[in-house]
């Protein structure tokens, strides 16, 4: 997958990077981007891409051309790795301003904006909805779909066999499916109970150990009409759990087949966010 710069219409009048782009998008939500305006060119190879990935995770720091070389190729580096490094830098910095790659004694800094990489905007938006998720779930759930929108598939999955695509890629995967919790939790808050039960079996099919979506399943069923069926998903979530892990549900999946068992005011609140996600085996 290429690395896309698109400039404005008549800003520019080459096809090569040119020096009038002063303003970026990078985008990591996906196969790595650049973004502006509508032109576009490609930018090298999936290792080329994986160092300027380190790059924008590591942005406003400084990188050391070491830490890049252990980054993209583990403790296999070859011999040229470090030449190879600063080929790829050189490279990379001829499609953006001269003031956003920089070296220094150290090694490389990129200087961006926050605004400037969708991941940085996606954390942002995701952290002002949990600000608003009790008092206003509407506005939570607004700003996580809006948030969750920056995703255009998998992060990183463009970078070949990267170090970071291993290391980096995992953390990437669990921030957005805490964001995509959190939106559906907004959404239970409104009553979306019935609409959200496909995507939650869908989810949950998924991962199957992740005690918040289960309950969160279990919820959407039994303020649907379909107690039998939550509490069936509570009992195969716990035999799995037993069976694999060697562990019982944890508290927050208890209380809600608690709730369920004894109909119990309805579930106003889906009370998970500290539900234990280390049952979830690691991605593999």
């Amino acid at each position: 997958m290429s690395v896309i710069v698109r400039f404005p219409p008549g800003s520019c009048r080459t096809t090569r990077p040119p020096a009038c782009l002063t303003k970026v998008d990078f985008r990591l939500l996906g196969p790595l981007e650049i973004g502006h305006g509508t032109r576009s060119f490609t930018l090298g190879a999936a290792k080329q891409r994986a160092v300027l990935a380190v790059l924008l995770l590591s942005a406003n720091r400084t990188v050391s051309v070491e830490s890049l070389a252990d980054r993209i190729w583990g403790h296999d580096s070859p011999p040229s790795s470090l030449r190879t490094i600063r080929t790829y830098i050189s490279r990379i910095r001829r499609v953006l301003p001269e003031p956003v790659l920089q070296t220094n004694s150290s090694g490389y800094l990129l200087r961006i904006t926050p605004d400037a990489l969708d991941l940085h905007r996606f954390e942002q938006g995701v952290a002002y909805a949990r600000t608003r998720l009790a008092l206003d779930p509407a506005a939570a759930a607004t700003a996580l779909r809006t948030a969750l929108a920056l995703w255009r598939g998998p992060a990183l999955a463009d970078l070949g066999p990267a170090m970071i695509r291993y290391t980096e890629g995992p953390r990437l995967r669990e921030l957005r499916l805490a964001a995509i919790e959190d939106r559906i939790d907004a959404e239970l808050r409104l009553g979306h109970h019935a609409r959200l039960i496909g995507e939650l079996l869908s989810l949950a099919a998924h991962h199957p150990l992740r005690e918040r979506l289960i309950g969160q399943l279990m919820v959407a069923l039994d303020r649907s009409g379909q107690r039998a069926d939550a509490l069936a998903v509570y009992r195969r979530t716990r035999d799995r759990l037993v069976e694999e892990l060697g562990v019982e549900p944890g508290p927050a999946l208890r209380l809600v087949q608690r709730q369920v068992l004894t109909e119990t005011a309805p579930l106003r609140k889906v009370l998970l966010a500290t539900a234990s996600r280390r049952r979830e085996p690691a991605p593999r």
